[in-house]
């Protein structure tokens, strides 16, 4: 092993003692300060700044050290299926980890580090309603993306747990059956959509645009008086 990869090896080791002390901190319903993450990691304090500089740092590598726990920090899903599989995977995992999400949640370095993931899973919930609804209007299928986006997030397995008393694994499945009942009715609003454009005579609907491309008989005669 040359002394770069054993560097950085140590580099890794140390940032993974510091989250993992950061969560014990969090775990225990302390103040999440650089103090108390140092002394529950066994590393001093100015090494910790070293890696995490700031509280944004610190917390934006939270985020990636809960994703990687929970094993969700692959691609987002872009069908039904897959939708359905990481909601499965990730509430039960939330509340092993519950007060390290609420924490994510509530700082505002929380919601920075959360958005920034948040174009590409944009993008991911457009292409899963692409595949899953084809025939919706943009605007109808950003509406739609953007609620089965919100289903799969965290701050829906918070408030079905703080308002229903629901554990992670009944917090999946409430999720998961609502995407399941909105596609349904996404599916069917395209489906009609398309059967109605396909039931309408050929000449229908291309009379619009004949008659965008027809001039009308004002300007005929505008048009032969300015050639006389």
């Amino acid at each position: 092993m040359s002394s770069s990869t054993l560097s950085d090896a140590r580099a890794e080791l140390v940032r993974q003692r510091a989250l993992s002390g950061a969560a014990a901190v969090l775990e225990r319903g302390e103040t999440l300060t650089f103090a108390a993450v140092a002394a529950a990691a066994d590393v001093p304090e100015r090494t910790l700044y070293r890696y995490f500089p700031t509280r944004e740092a610190l917390l934006q590598g939270l985020y990636d050290w809960v994703n990687q726990r929970l094993a969700v920090d692959g691609e987002r899903p872009t069908d039904a299926p897959g939708l359905a599989r990481l909601v499965r995977q990730a509430f039960p995992g939330f509340d092993g980890l519950a007060p390290v999400i609420r924490e994510l949640l509530a700082a505002p370095e929380g919601r920075l580090a959360r958005l920034s993931a948040n174009p590409a899973r944009q993008r991911a919930a457009l292409a899963l309603v692409a595949r899953e609804a084809p025939g919706l209007p943009p605007a109808e299928a950003r509406r739609v993306a953007a609620v089965l986006q919100l289903l799969t997030a965290a701050a829906t397995w918070q408030s079905l747990r703080d308002y229903w008393g629901m554990d992670g694994a009944e917090a999946a499945e409430t999720a998961v059956l609502a995407s399941e009942l909105i596609l349904a009715g996404a599916r069917a609003r395209g489906g009609a959509r398309r059967r109605a454009a396909e039931a309408q005579p050929p000449a229908r609907r291309s009379s619009s645009s004949k008659a965008a491309a027809r001039p009308t008989n004002r300007g005929k005669r505008t048009a032969r008086k300015e050639q006389s």
